[in-house]
């Protein structure tokens, strides 16, 4: 082999070790989908929050099927762009009873710009405020998006840090498994 095969060769392997294996490699969908586990199960922490029309909601009335609680705000670009698959993914779910998909806002104070803001990308599913940010510390958010994955127990079992393609068979696989986990 000559040494410019060689070369080539080596870029590959050190590619793959540093980026780790191809994500089709993984059998585990919640590591394909880029879920961060935790080490034990926990309840999520329970919040009472009003929505956009102003109705107090929990988390404890969604106990019964998986939750996608999702932390966001309007001045966050990629929240922005994961918003329309978000909404298809609690379409699907809404249509199928499947599970559940929970917005809460971070923005302080602003329930108008909130309100236009799902008014604009034709958001229906639950959006709830947090403006004195207090639900966002009890999840430890320090990023946006920053989404839990919350199983029909009401436990937490993943989250994903940054954007994602919610309607995506992988996100809808990874649904499918939180439905009968910790049964």
């Amino acid at each position: 082999m000559n040494l410019k095969k060689w070369k080539k060769l080596w870029v590959m392997f050190l590619f793959w070790g540093l980026c780790g294996t191809p994500a089709n490699a993984s059998a585990d969908p919640f590591e394909q989908f880029g879920v961060a586990r935790p080490r034990t199960s926990k309840p999520a922490p329970d919040f009472v929050l009003k929505d956009i029309h102003g109705k107090p909601v929990s988390l404890a009335q969604f106990k019964g099927k998986p939750i996608l609680l999702n932390f966001w705000a309007t001045w966050c670009g990629p929240c922005k762009e994961e918003m329309p698959s978000m909404q298809r993914l609690h379409d699907t779910a809404k249509n199928n009873g499947e599970f559940h998909v929970i917005a809460i806002s971070i923005d302080r104070s602003n329930l108008k710009k909130v309100s236009q803001y799902a008014e604009n990308l034709n958001l229906n599913f639950p959006i709830l405020l947090d403006p004195e940010r207090k639900t966002r510390k009890a999840y430890f958010i320090r990023g946006l998006p920053t989404s839990y994955l919350i199983d029909a127990e009401g436990k937490l079992r993943g989250f994903i840090s940054g954007a994602r393609q919610w309607d995506s068979p992988a996100a809808k696989q990874v649904f499918r498994l939180l439905e009968h986990a910790g049964k």
